[in-house]
């Protein structure tokens, strides 16, 4: 590890290479892989989706930013690394190395200069920096108080870490003890949390998951006598008069009686159909001016009494743990660093995104040219954990002006599972999770999962039918935030289709008819049915200018094959590059005499010399894996 002072005055410049701003910018992210193992096809659907997204927007000359990083602390890795004697450095080095060849077998296009492990102290030391703020801003504190106890894995839990009354990785009933631990005041962020899900484009299930749990109750209690609980903020003021037959009396808890206070309440008003605002004081002049019927406050009488109460707890965010982002470190004789305690990974998954796009510190304004993400995908299990600290943490830069906008991600996108058959075999009168074979139990169909051993190697399926195809296979079977059944999946029909287009390409028609252009297709919402979409145009238009417009936006999902259509139609640059600069030098693989061949293409200045010097002979697996002819 390296030893450092301030952050601020001794990192070196980091120039990311990252492309001027005259461009409209677009900040496309996929939530980061835990690299505790190999990837399954469950994985890849969303690495696929952020993928295919960006390089339509390059497509479209815009300026994108597809980064990808590794979240690599954790309970998985610690305990792994107990059970193969390894230091859980190595382990996760080694898992980090797997699935970067997978990644690399997709061929997705990402911003490679952004990558980093959370791990390094290159990424947490700007988590002292943080915290610093914090402590000084009086949003972290020590203190005594009844926290969840996981007895299984011998951690705190967070009140976010409690999934229907049970720990969220070990399943078992969780112990509230009392300790002496560090939290952070998030609570004091639940109105933001719930008056802002309304500017957020996120999906109606994850607001209403995080509403349901946020969960703000209001309670009036009338000379002991009633007891009214309402889930929502907004209070009927009619239906209250209506069961105490009297004026709005109303009155905060612990209030002193010579105290002078002001409260905001709203009020649906079932004439105009709309909530009021309502300023309530013990200043009755007041009210007057804001309220055309008396509302009376007798805080001296204490008639009634108003309490709030709320799932967001402040965050116990202390962990005990070896595998962990540091929280309190001393430096030793040899330059190295000891810790006991570490920090909860949600932590770190809530501000790393800033991390892709600092230059020399985390407070740098650069940044906010490409603050907000535009599109954020990941799955929905995330919606009460990652995806609410992630708020919370961006209310907290927002009001410190590390970054400038109040919501960082304008569009939310939740791909759904993949299913695959589930297997069980017994051993030892111990059950176990497996794979198929002649002694195992059919259990049914559920999502891919590394515990329940029913995940799909992507790089078996790329071997067999290329990247490409295996793209056009999960972009093309359901809408994305449907569940795949992984045994409803027909290569045969794809490569039919593939076949078709190239077949259309050897006929050479030249015809006059309008081009119906695809590209209103490759909404997110619709892309699915891009398959059936060209098939109807090619009933009325199979011209070679047609099929160039067809091949030019199915780019993005079928790049390979794409490449190798665009030269067959006879264009003798890349498809990446169909509005060609003056000064450009570009390799790509051209179709020549039945065979792909690495080219170099040279302009000249004045663009008039175009010269191909053959490199040599290069195949790629969606090349042989489509036999084209």
């Amino acid at each position: 590890m390296l030893f450092f002072k301030n952050p601020f005055f001794i990192e070196k410049k980091i120039n990311k290479k990252i492309k001027s701003f005259k461009k409209e910018k677009i900040f496309c992210l996929p939530m980061f892989p835990y690299p505790s193992g190999k990837l399954h096809l469950g994985h890849v659907r969303n690495y696929i989706l952020t993928d295919i997204i960006s390089k339509i927007k390059i497509l479209e000359k815009k300026n994108v930013l597809h980064p990808i990083a590794w979240d690599s602390y954790g309970l998985p890795a610690e305990n792994a690394s107990i059970n193969f004697n390894l230091s859980p450095l190595k382990w996760t080095l080694s898992n980090v190395k797997l699935m970067r060849k997978q990644l690399k077998l997709l061929q997705l296009n990402y911003n490679k200069n952004t990558e980093f492990l959370t791990c390094d102290i290159n990424f947490y030391k700007w988590e002292f920096w943080i915290l610093i703020y914090f402590l000084k801003n009086k949003l972290l504190f020590k203190n005594y108080d009844y926290i969840y106890w996981d007895k299984d894995q011998n951690c705190i839990l967070s009140n976010e870490q409690i999934n229907n009354n049970l720990c969220w990785r070990s399943n078992t009933k969780p112990i509230k003890r009392k300790f002496f631990t560090w939290f952070i005041n998030i609570k004091k962020y639940t109105k933001r949390l719930i008056f802002n899900l309304k500017k957020i484009n996120w999906s109606k299930k994850i607001k209403k998951i995080q509403k349901k749990w946020i969960n703000i109750n209001l309670f009036f209690i009338y000379k002991n006598l009633f007891f009214i609980q309402y889930n929502k903020i907004y209070i009927n003021i009619n239906f209250i008069k209506k069961i105490y037959n009297l004026k709005i009396l109303y009155l905060i808890i612990k209030q002193k009686n010579k105290c002078i206070f002001k409260k905001k309440i709203f009020l649906y008003d079932y004439i105009f159909k709309k909530n009021k605002k309502i300023l309530l004081t013990n200043f009755n002049y007041l009210n007057k001016k804001l309220f055309t019927k008396k509302i009376n406050i007798l805080i001296n009488k204490k008639n009634i009494f108003f309490i709030k109460i709320t799932n967001i707890k402040n965050w116990a965010f202390q962990r005990q743990r070896i595998w962990g982002s540091p929280l309190m470190i001393k430096k030793n004789k040899n330059i190295f660093f000891s810790s006991t305690s570490t920090i909860d990974t949600f932590f770190q998954s809530s501000w790393y995104y800033i991390n892709y796009i600092k230059s020399k510190n985390l407070n740098n304004q650069f940044k906010n040219n490409w603050i907000p993400i535009n599109v954020y995908i990941g799955g929905e299990e995330h919606a009460n954990l990652h995806l609410l600290y992630l708020r919370i943490i961006n209310n907290i830069f927002y009001d410190f002006k590390i970054i400038n906008e109040k919501n960082i991600v304008l569009n939310l996108i939740n791909q759904g599972f993949i299913n695959n058959e589930v297997y069980l075999k017994i051993k030892k009168f111990k059950k176990k999770y497996c794979k198929k074979n002649i002694n195992s139990i059919y259990l049914g169909v559920e999502k891919m999962s590394k515990s329940k051993k029913n995940g799909i190697n992507p790089s078996s399926i790329i071997l067999k039918y290329g990247s490409d195809m295996l793209k056009l296979s999960i972009i093309t079977n359901k809408p994305i935030n449907k569940n795949i059944n992984w045994k409803n999946i027909d290569f045969k029909f794809l490569k039919n289709f593939i076949l078709k287009i190239n077949n259309y390409i050897n006929l050479k028609i030249i015809n006059k008819n309008e081009i119906n252009d695809i590209k209103n297709i490759l909404n997110i919402k619709k892309i699915h049915n891009i398959i059936s979409y060209i098939n109807k145009i090619l009933k009325i238009n199979y011209s070679i200018k047609q099929i160039e417009n067809i091949v030019f936006w199915l780019f993005p999902i079928i790049p390979n094959i794409s490449k190798i259509f665009w030269f067959k139609i006879g264009n003798n640059f890349p498809i990446e590059k169909y509005i060609i600069e003056k000064k450009k030098i570009f390799f790509f693989n051209i179709y020549y005499k039945k065979k792909f061949i690495k080219c170099v293409n040279i302009l000249n200045i004045n663009n008039l010399i175009n010269k191909i010097y053959i490199k040599k002979i290069q195949f790629s697996m969606d090349e042989i894996s489509i036999l084209l002819n």
